[in-house]
């Protein structure tokens, strides 16, 4: 699906891919997951690596991309490296490089990806600070505001947008979604949402995404957002966040 020229959302997939620069765009990985929740007395069924590994394949075989950028966190503990993070990461980037021939791993430092620097060199990943303007896009994971106004396009991800929905019983149903539209300061913006297979994510038409991200109401008005939510094998155009606020299933 075509947001704006050369920018385009994979179809079913929580994917983007930028033509210009031949790279599938993805965020929120939060690679270890399991393990670092079984830590905690939470254990959850090995889903979430296979999963993405999945996605990306299909993401690459639909597109033909020669590169990867994860647009932040990677993995998911925050004060350090847990072993099920570091064991999938490098099984990631050897699946990445070695099965599906992507030339370039690219990745933007979100709020969990201490430590990842130490392990750039020997796995041949580019690390960057937070934010990096490559070609006329400016990727950045979105706890912080970003330095550069330069850019045409803001890619971000952080938030994991969702929209929720409620049928007349009262029963719940949350769809993951992408959200286009502008900066405050004109530049055109799309939040990514998470690939963890076990995020629901934020329900932006019933939740304030600025409790997750105090800066994001600083760069962009979430109720003109447009919502496109991942349906099965397509992307659905759900309309302006706005209009979502009071609609039932």
């Amino acid at each position: 699906m075509k947001i704006e020229e050369g920018l385009e959302i994979v179809d079913g997939l929580p994917v983007l891919y930028v033509k210009s620069l031949s790279a599938i765009v993805c965020s929120d990985l939060h690679l270890g997951y399991e393990g670092v929740m079984a830590d905690k007395g939470h254990f959850l069924p090995k889903a979430n690596l296979s999963n993405i590994k999945k996605i990306i394949a299909e993401a690459v075989k639909l597109t033909g991309a020669s590169r990867i950028i994860v647009d932040g966190d990677i993995k998911n503990e925050f004060s350090k490296v847990h072993i099920e993070e570091f064991n999938e990461f490098n099984e990631f980037v050897n699946y990445i490089r070695k099965s599906l021939k992507i030339r370039e791993i690219i990745l933007i430092k979100g709020n969990h990806d201490n430590f990842i620097d130490k392990y750039k060199k020997a796995l041949d990943v580019k690390v960057y600070s937070q934010e990096a303007l490559i070609g006329d896009f400016l990727f950045f994971h979105g706890e912080e505001l970003p330095k550069s106004s330069r850019g045409r396009t803001v890619v971000m991800g952080h938030i994991h947008p969702a929209i929720t929905l409620y049928n007349s019983l009262g029963v719940k149903e949350k769809l993951r979604c992408f959200l286009y539209g502008r900066m405050k300061d004109g530049r055109s913006a799309i939040v990514i949402p998470a690939m963890n297979y076990f995020s629901e994510g934020v329900g932006v038409n019933i939740e304030d995404p600025a409790a997750m991200a105090p800066v994001f109401n600083k760069m962009l008005d979430v109720d003109s957002m447009e919502a496109y939510c991942i349906g099965e094998g397509e992307i659905l155009d759900f309309g302006r966040v706005e209009d979502l606020k009071n609609f039932d299933l």
